[in-house]
């Protein structure tokens, strides 16, 4: 089974689906629908200017780049840092009567943080069986076309 996770362009709001990336992966490329460049992180897609990303400097891109993750990257460190503050609040009775599952509440697995879906990482089976029988029709045009639209 192939793990799919759906996506929607910032642009045009055209809605797609592509296989879960590993876990930090960068994509950058144009949305199928509108031809705007986007680059899809953790998850989520987010609006790139095309022109710099076709006809910028390496530095140029570099910048943008770095700029469009980061204001993502400091939502998600704000969100973090307010549940602790929250944690932080309970009286030293209540923390020491009860111990944080970091899993559920504060920490939550790497994989969890990065699509947003809590689902579990790809399990050695699920990787078994895409090599064993999807890969080997990603060049059938019509398979590719319904998985990834």
């Amino acid at each position: 089974m192939i793990s799919l996770i759906e996506v929607q362009c910032p642009h045009c709001g055209a809605r797609g689906q592509l296989m879960l990336p590993p876990l930090g992966a960068i994509i950058v490329g144009p949305c199928p629908q509108c031809h705007e460049m986007v680059v899809i992180f953790c998850g989520r897609a987010f609006a790139l200017n095309k022109e710099v990303m076709l006809h910028g400097e390496a530095e140029e891109k570099h910048e943008h780049l770095l700029a469009v993750l980061s204001d993502f990257l400091d939502e998600r460190v704000a969100d973090v840092v307010a549940e602790f503050e929250t944690h932080a609040h309970r009286s030293v009775n209540e923390q020491d009567a009860e111990t944080p599952e970091y899993e559920d509440e504060t920490i939550a697995p790497v994989d969890a943080v990065c699509d947003g879906s809590g689902r579990e990482a790809i399990s050695s089976e699920e990787v078994q069986e895409f090599v064993s029988k999807d890969l080997k029709l990603l060049d059938n045009k019509d398979y590719f076309r319904a998985v990834f639209g």
